[in-house]
């Protein structure tokens, strides 16, 4: 009865937003649809669902899942002979909104069973939509994790597999409630504790902390107060950042801030937009805070674009990835004319170059002509879309084996024999990975991506200018102090020598250039042979040395720092900033000075 319920009060829903007003949604033919869910608009205000275009979150991520449909639909090697088609739809950074969006992925599902049999109505007949609803086979999304968890629940009755991109949640681990979600991302516990290790290595005890309403910003915040505890720091005070707050309302954020004179480090765990009012507030009040902001920060300019002097000295975590070269090219070559697939293109297109097609001033327009920024998760949305893939090919080859096409035994999916025994069992080579680097996809027993942290400072160079600095990787037990105090001391011995023998034989040019040439060789040999040539040993003879040792390693996480000294209030200058390890194993040592 209680499922019969739930599915008239679906059913019913479905029809409240069939008749509301009409939504855009980009489909794709194919023999297997997946669906996907991005935030193509920002928020909205109080009157209107959604608001501008995001641009890099929305736009970029979406058109990642469409290069890497288009990049699998050409591999002969993976799902040949099977088409995959998409079923896009935006989620307007909303989680409600994003649910009501949600409801097309299971429309098939209402006239269907998981099983494939069609429901039979209390009269006898079958249940039928008129449209034809396409059956989703998975679903790549959401972006915000309070998204990813409304709409997981929703799945979840209709054994809908779930690959999210982005969300963060440590609450989406839990797999009694969460059963058919997976995400290429690792939970925000790890982050949490890598935040702590840092004020800790700091020796930065006494913090504010900021979160944004919702999942990740209340579960993060809350993870790190547990760690922060266990390391003995203590929190002066805790704020939220709302949805729809004023530019008043995060003033008195600010405010709220001041009043603890004596924490003068903020820990944020907050949505980039969220991360870029506060900042914005905080300018206007020409405050200042030395702060420790998690990944919805991350390495964003448009976190920091208008308050770089607010922003000067923060410290950010972001995960790391790397950029993919040939979607920077597919995407700086599209335009509204190539990309009609595309609804949503045409309003960026306006937005991002401030023209008007009514004007018919958009066509001198090019991405190729401005700047380009890829969003820091394309590698993990085309991770996600080539994992659903590989599932999917391993299911094939195990029910289909006689076949390159689909047979009756994948007509339909089954949503809960694909997640069980081939999403969360899938293992390959992450696609377009830099030559040099090894990344493996695959997921933990909680359905979690295996990720790192990058740590960058905020930081004013030289020529004026503020950017981000990524500090860089040095083997932990590799020595360099004592290579280059020998190096100093021969130096000086071999030009100590070389003064009294060059002004003693001035008679003699030939003994004074001799002598000139002998010191200068004798000096390169010994940088040579001092500075470069044990590190190339051990580049080449031996890279086991050229690895991270374990400090403190738990049962999900480890983690490593150097020793760093720095007072709260400096925003600026040299600064020791600890590189942190993502949940599994330490990834990076500590290291450069900043």
């Amino acid at each position: 009865m209680g499922s019969m319920l739930g599915l008239l009060a679906l059913l019913l829903l479905s029809g409240a937003v069939a008749e509301g007003p009409a939504k855009k949604v980009l489909t794709l033919e194919g023999d297997l649809v997946l669906g996907g869910l991005f935030p193509v608009h920002q928020k909205g205000g109080p009157a209107e669902e959604c608001g501008p275009v995001n641009e890099h979150r929305g736009i970029q991520r979406l058109e990642a899942m469409l290069f890497a449909l288009d990049r699998i639909n050409h591999d002969p090697h993976l799902l040949p002979g099977v088409r995959l088609g998409a079923h896009i739809l935006d989620s307007c950074s909303k989680d409600t909104y994003a649910l009501e969006q949600a409801l097309d992925f299971v429309r098939a599902s209402l006239s269907r069973g998981a099983d494939g049999s069609r429901h039979i109505c209390p009269d006898g007949s079958y249940a039928t939509h008129g449209d034809a609803p396409t059956a989703i086979t998975g679903v790549i999304g959401g972006s915000y994790s309070d998204v990813s968890i409304q709409v997981a629940n929703l799945l979840r009755l209709f054994q809908i597999p779930q690959i999210s991109y982005a969300s963060t949640s440590a609450k989406l681990s839990d797999k009694s409630r969460y059963d058919y979600f997976a995400r290429t991302v690792p939970p925000d516990f790890f982050q949490a504790k890598a935040m702590a290790e840092i004020l800790r290595f700091f020796n930065w005890t006494y913090v504010s902390t900021v979160a944004s309403e919702g999942d990740y910003g209340e579960t993060g915040i809350e993870a790190f107060e547990l760690e922060a505890r266990a390391r003995n720091i203590c929190v002066a005070t805790s704020e939220k950042v709302g949805r729809a707050m004023s530019r008043a309302a995060f003033e008195g954020v600010v405010r709220a801030l001041l009043q603890k004179p004596s924490a003068r480090v903020a820990v944020l765990f907050t949505r980039s937009e969220d991360a870029r009012e506060l900042l914005a507030a905080t300018q206007r009040l020409n405050a200042s805070f030395t702060w420790v902001a998690s990944d919805g920060w991350g390495a964003l300019e448009s976190v920091v674009a208008g308050s770089e002097g607010a922003a000067e000295g923060a410290i950010t975590i972001e995960l790391a990835s790397y950029p993919i070269s040939d979607f920077a090219s597919y995407f700086q070559n599209l335009d509204p004319w190539n990309n009609s697939r595309n609804p949503w293109f045409r309003e960026f297109w306006e937005q991002r170059f401030r023209c008007s097609f009514r004007q018919r001033d958009c066509a001198a327009h090019s991405l190729r002509a401005v700047p380009f920024e890829q969003e820091s998760k394309i590698m993990f949305v085309v991770n996600a879309v080539y994992a659903m893939a590989h599932a999917l090919h391993n299911m094939h080859r195990a029910l289909c084996p006689n076949t390159t096409h689909l047979c009756d035994a994948m007509r339909p999916v089954n949503g809960r024999r694909l997640y069980k025994d081939f999403v969360l069992n899938v293992k390959f080579d992450a696609p377009f990975r830099p030559a040099e680097t090894h990344n493996e996809v695959r997921f933990d027993r909680f359905g979690d991506g295996i990720g790192r942290y990058n740590i960058f400072t905020y930081l004013r160079a030289g020529n004026g200018h503020y950017r981000y600095q990524k500090t860089r990787k040095c083997p932990e037990n590799f020595n360099e102090a004592k290579f280059i105090g020998f190096t100093m001391y021969t130096t000086c011995i071999i030009w100590l020598a070389f003064l009294p023998i060059f002004y003693v034989t001035s008679s003699d040019y030939r003994v004074q250039t001799t002598t000139m040439c002998v010191s200068v060789s004798l000096s390169g040999s010994v940088v040579l042979g001092c500075l470069f040539a044990p590190k190339l040993h051990i580049i080449l003879f031996q890279p086991q040395k050229n690895v991270v040792s374990h400090r403190a390693p738990t049962s999900r996480f480890g983690s490593a720092a150097a020793r760093a000294s720095s007072s709260p209030g400096q925003g600026s200058g040299s600064q020791f900033v600890p590189t942190v390890c993502n949940g599994r194993e330490v990834v990076d040592s500590t290291t450069s000075s900043l």
